[in-house]
Formats: structure tokens, sequence, C-alpha cells
């Protein structure tokens, strides 16, 4: 297979699966002129819902306008057709991130065993550092959580990734002020902001929502939110009430994420 970089075709082949998703499928991927390893995310072209194809082109449109530390790298995209006779893919190239995602039972002892929270503080510092950068580009991302938060080989390389949801905030021309389109609600249920559940809008106050519910998930390996259906929406949604800190969050890391998780979006940070 063959994609264009720099203006230089690159040869690469396909590895083993990384996983799938309600939008596509990660492969690891090898350049074969330098044996360098890259992730490529996937759709089947003959398969895919045409949801899953606009996810993926979204997705390529928004990463290949960034460029932090803070996110996960665009390398690249094609479209194959030679990896066998009835099948074409529509490909997305980026950095691998080895070491797995914030969520990852691994990961999340590592930071239990910190008693000094170290590795959490960190792992929300570069979070935030991810958040602040695409927002300031004008990016709402729509899906903060745990596996969308990629880890490098130790535990110091933390990324931002999946895109494939986000959106460009709109401007006003008359007044610069950010107009935010009511639109379906974007992302995973049990990270949605309260707003973002009942239909209101969707904006940058939205992602700090899923950031303190994303810290809480990286304390405890699970949602913030326990899945209880229809019942667990209508009380994000519609209560006051809060999902519960883990008891092991220090007083910083408890106000942290209560600033978060104000039902107020204009209070959020």
């Amino acid at each position: 297979m063959e994609r264009k970089r720099n203006n230089q075709k690159v040869s690469w082949t396909r590895g083993k699966c990384l996983g799938k998703g309600s939008f596509g499928t990660a492969t690891l991927a090898t350049n074969e002129s330098n044996v360098a390893v890259f992730a490529v995310k996937s759709v089947d072209l003959a398969t895919c819902l045409p949801s899953q194809l606009e996810s993926l082109e979204n997705e390529i449109r928004i990463l290949r306008s960034l460029s932090s530390p803070y996110v996960v790298e665009y390398l690249g995209d094609d479209v194959t057709r030679n990896e066998s006779p009835t099948t074409s893919y529509r490909n997305l190239h980026m950095e691998y991130m080895a070491g797995g995602t914030v969520a990852d039972e691994a990961i999340v002892k590592s930071r239990l065993a910190d008693v000094e929270e170290k590795i959490l503080r960190w792992h929300t510092r570069c979070l935030v550092s991810a958040l602040k950068y695409v927002h300031s580009e004008g990016i709402v991302h729509c899906d903060v959580k745990g596996k969308n938060v990629l880890v490098g080989h130790d535990l110091t390389s933390v990324k931002l990734a999946d895109f494939g949801s986000a959106m460009v905030e709109i401007k006003k021309e008359s007044s610069g002020d950010r107009c935010r389109s009511v639109i379906w609600p974007r992302g995973s249920p049990l990270w949605m902001a309260p707003e973002v559940i009942r239909g209101e809008y969707q904006g940058q106050e939205s992602d700090v929502w899923s950031l303190g519910c994303t810290i809480i998930e990286m304390v405890t390996g699970k949602p913030a939110w326990k899945d209880q259906g229809f019942n667990s929406l209508n009380r994000i949604a519609n209560s006051e009430e809060l999902p519960e800190f883990p008891a092991q969050l220090s007083e910083l890391g408890k106000d942290f994420v209560e600033k978060c998780l104000r039902r107020d979006q204009n209070q959020r940070w």
C-alpha cells in the first residue's frame, strides 16, 4: 500500500488490530522503507455507514490542522484498494501511542499506587494543555473520556485523540462571540455535560465537564456515573446531583473536579 507524505509516496503494510469502535478499526502499520511503526484508523468503503465515513473524514480534517505535543500527531491519509479484491479502505495515519489509554487497568493501578498523585496530576495537566490548545483553535472535542486519551511507552507522554465527534465553533460576524449551534448531542453519554444531554448546545465548557468525569475515571477505572440507561442520563441532565468523588482523591483534586462539574457551564473554571 502507498500513501503520499511531503509529496513522496510511502509504502506501508497493515499489521495487527489495535481495537474496533463505532467509527472504524485501528491497526498497527509499518513503513516499508524505514520500518517506522504508526497507527491507522480505517473504514471499509464498501460496508461502512455514511456516519462512519463522515466521522473519519471529520477527524482527518481536524487533525490535519492541529500541531501540539498534547494531541496525537496526524501523519497522513489515503485510500487503499489493493488489500483484497473486494474491499477498499479510507485510512487516517497517526502516531502510535504504545502505552494504551489512561483508562486502562494497569495505568489506573499505577496512579492508585502513587499516593502523592504525581502521575494523576501530570496526566491531568497534559489533558488540560490539550484542551487549552484545541479550544484556542476554535475546536470543541465533544468526546473527552479516558479511552480517548492515549499514553506513550512510559507514563509521561499523554495525548488527546479521537476527533471524530469534534466540531469547529462558529463565530458571530457582528460581535465575535461564540455561537453554539443546537445540534444532536455528540460524544459518549456518561461523559456528556447536562446542557449537551438536554440538547441545548455543546461548547468548550462542555469539554470541561467531560474533563471532570475523566479525572474521576482515571482514579477509579470506571465512568464517573453508573450506567443505568435513561435514569443516568436524566440524573445528569435534570438533577442537581454530582457523581461521587473518589475517597482517595486529595482535597486539591476534589476542588479541581468540583470546578469542572458545576452545572452552570459559565461557572466551570
